[in-house]
């Protein structure tokens, strides 16, 4: 007699990043929101990620976690031996193909082989690419384009990996209700450690709108790294520094609360940018020569001219206007976050046909 009972299935998330950066946990957490309920068995590698991360990301009870480089192995293992069309998502975020990246796209692309062989399905959700060096960027195209969905965060990434799908970042999906603009009081500060400390005229800009709004400054850590330079922007601002003193959790429900309260968000972060505009709050990058990363991830949810240089602005004047776009920004949102929902339907439904 030969049983009815459906083979089990099996769903690979890659879920890594450090616990004391926010916006990875963001889009990771985004990445697992797809992966969950599309197989029976859900396996997820997180690298070398603490418990606490898991707890970030809501990975949920059941879940095989793969841990360390020593478990690369194991997870390839049971991807190949999978018996029913496996899912393998991959994270979003941003892919770095500089040189020496050559053999991780290799096992990528391995891996998009065996799931596409077992006629599965492979996912990759909003990505941005950086650093692009061959080989490199010739084998994440090429596994790319095995993959029944490979989206794009910004064009410029689409054009260089031959793709034309651009969409908004994962990051974008969850749109707050934050609280009433005439009920918000601040201007919130998150500036990068590693880029050098803004210079008097940037300080004075600041300080200038944010008295003419009525607004109090605040400096945030959204990365565990920027916790020094926060420090030092409270200083010179005048403002209020709040630093990072509990565990990841409660670090970005506190962020959360600070954002839905704030009226303009500057900095030059991408994910504090989203995670302040998904609440409410203008998003601003203002810093000398600043990259095209945030311009390109905001020009792809419609939301144009958030960035300046600030070598050559007019910055009161750039501030001011920016903090009159509270509406466009509410509107870009939400709009970003119905076609995330979308996506991740079709996502779902190109599953299901594939194991009908």
């Amino acid at each position: 007699m030969t049983s009815s009972r459906p083979r089990a299935t099996r769903t690979f998330v890659s879920l890594t990043g450090p616990a004391g950066n926010i916006g990875d946990a963001l889009i990771r957490r985004g990445t697992l929101e797809w992966a969950q309920g599309t197989s029976d068995e859900l396996i997820a590698y997180v690298g070398e990620a603490p418990d606490v991360w898991l707890k970030q990301l809501g990975v949920p009870d059941g879940t095989r976690v793969l841990r360390g480089k020593k478990s690369v192995a194991k997870w390839l293992w049971l991807l190949a031996t999978s018996r029913h069309r496996p899912v393998l998502v991959l994270e979003a975020g941003e892919v770095p193909l500089h040189k020496g990246n050559g053999l991780r796209e290799i096992v990528f692309l391995a891996e998009t082989i065996i799931v596409r062989l077992k006629r599965g399905v492979v996912v990759r959700p909003p990505r941005g690419i950086r650093g692009a060096t061959q080989p490199s960027l010739w084998f994440h195209s090429l596994a790319a384009r095995a993959s029944q969905i490979a989206l794009w965060r910004d064009a410029a990434s689409a054009r260089l990996a031959g793709a034309t799908t651009v969409v908004p970042d994962i990051g974008f999906a969850d749109v707050r209700g934050g609280q009433p603009w005439g009920e918000r009081h601040e201007l919130l500060v998150s500036l990068r450690g590693a880029r050098p400390m803004p210079n008097a005229a940037w300080i004075d800009a600041v300080k200038t709108s944010a008295q003419e709004q009525g607004l109090a400054i605040r400096t945030v850590v959204q990365v565990r790294e920027d916790e020094e330079r926060s420090r030092e922007l409270a200083d010179a601002l005048g403002g209020t520094f709040e630093p990072w003193e509990a565990d990841a959790v409660t670090q970005e429900a506190t962020l959360c609360e600070r954002y839905d309260g704030a009226k303009l968000v500057i900095s030059d972060r991408m994910h504090v940018l989203v995670l302040a505009a998904l609440g409410g709050a203008v998003p601003v990058e203002l810093v000398p020569e600043p990259t095209a990363k945030i311009t390109e991830a905001f020009a792809a949810v419609g939301l144009q001219g958030i960035s300046a240089d600030a070598t050559t602005a007019d910055m009161p004047a750039f501030l001011a206007a920016q903090i009159e776009r509270a509406d466009e920004v509410r509107e870009r949102m939400t709009a970003a976050a119905a076609q995330l929902v979308e996506i991740e339907a079709a996502m779902r439904e190109t599953i299901r046909k594939a194991r009908a």
